[in-house]
């Protein structure tokens, strides 16, 4: 798997690398600090939830560097009937972020996640995962890809595909500014982490069955997703509300998931 992740890795990076050098000649960044807290009212993994269905807060905080490094961390806490905001994981994330430039924007990450072993979690299977986005800017709409690889117990491969069209609004003489954004994504993907997730839960003395109704082996549309981001920025302060409607798809014998409606929010800084 080491050997995936590096090689994926240094793939991304020869990919990225003359939009990056070509973005530096044109954009000039500074260090810089976030903090933010968050809430999501339904917990979801590409649509796929616990049986308890779960709320969450996570707090994040994160450093970029001048030149595009960053890391960044995010404390999971969980919140049902059963546990009132306990804490369920972490993740910590680096990569590089290459400059804004007005038609081409991305990264590449590698995230280690750090969960509790009782978890309920459906992510909670994930290992590690690493990847590159891209997003292609236009007037019009804007294309938004990404690829993966995730590892529980054994690699899944992931597709990102979305658009969407953000509408600025500023505010005379005030340093602030809304912006609206309504996206629509689909993601793709092999399964075998949502496998590995039921075979876990079972382990742990949940009677879910192991069978399963797709291949996880194969290459699948997981879900789709459309929500409309609405932020608030006024000097270092920022704020957001998303709603956002999933339809998971393929879902696997063992395996919860719905359509729903769900909504996150977010105050943060930057510094």
């Amino acid at each position: 798997m080491k050997k995936i992740t590096l090689f994926f890795l240094l793939v991304a990076m020869i990919l990225i690398t003359p939009i990056a050098s070509r973005a530096q000649n044109d954009s000039i960044r500074k260090a810089e600090f976030a903090a933010s807290f968050n809430y999501q009212s339904r917990l979801n993994y590409f649509g796929r939830i616990d049986s308890l269905q779960s709320s969450g807060l996570y707090p994040s905080i994160g450093y970029q560097f001048k030149n595009g490094l960053y890391a960044q961390g995010n404390f999971i806490f969980v919140h049902n009937s059963l546990q009132p905001y306990t804490y369920a994981g972490s993740s910590i994330e680096a990569g590089y972020r290459f400059p804004q430039e007005k038609k081409i924007n991305g990264n590449v990450f590698f995230t280690k996640f750090l969960y509790k072993n009782n978890s309920t979690l459906v992510q909670s299977a994930l290992q590690y995962q690493s990847g590159i986005n891209l997003s292609f800017n236009n007037k019009i709409i804007n294309l938004n890809t990404g690829i993966d690889v995730k590892y529980s117990n054994t690699t899944d491969f992931g597709a990102t595909l979305g658009f969407d069209h953000i509408f600025i609004f500023k505010i005379a003489d005030k340093p602030m500014a809304f912006a609206f954004d309504p996206s629509a994504y689909v993601y793709l993907g092999t399964q075998k982490f949502s496998e590995t997730y039921i075979k876990k839960q079972n382990l742990l003395g949940i009677p879910i069955s192991k069978n399963t109704t797709v291949n996880t082996t194969a290459f699948n549309i997981l879900s789709y997703e459309i929500s409309a981001p609405i932020v608030f920025v006024t000097g270092k302060f920022n704020a957001s509300l998303t709603p956002a409607y999933v339809m998971p798809q393929h879902l696997l014998t063992g395996e919860k998931g719905e359509n729903m409606l769900y909504v996150s929010a977010s105050i943060g800084v930057k510094l």
